[in-house]
């Protein structure tokens, strides 16, 4: 059974998810899917959801791009 995440540990899954946020709404991308190989929600994992941010990241609304 896990425990509990500390208190620090919920500020730090706030903070990465406030990161995701930003980098979903600079992005192209309306819809995403993610899962994890430990079987432990990465929703719940500050480095993994900092992960789908960084990816995320990679798709820059279609106005900040430059024409091609």
């Amino acid at each position: 059974m896990r425990e509990p995440p500390t208190t620090e540990q919920l500020i730090d899954l706030e903070e990465a998810w406030a990161e995701l946020a930003a980098a979903q709404e600079a992005s192209e991308l309306t819809n995403f899917h993610a899962c994890t190989r430990t079987g432990q929600p990465w929703t719940e994992d500050p480095a993994a959801v900092r992960a789908v941010a960084a990816t995320l990241r990679e798709f820059p609304a279609a106005e900040a791009q430059p024409p091609r």
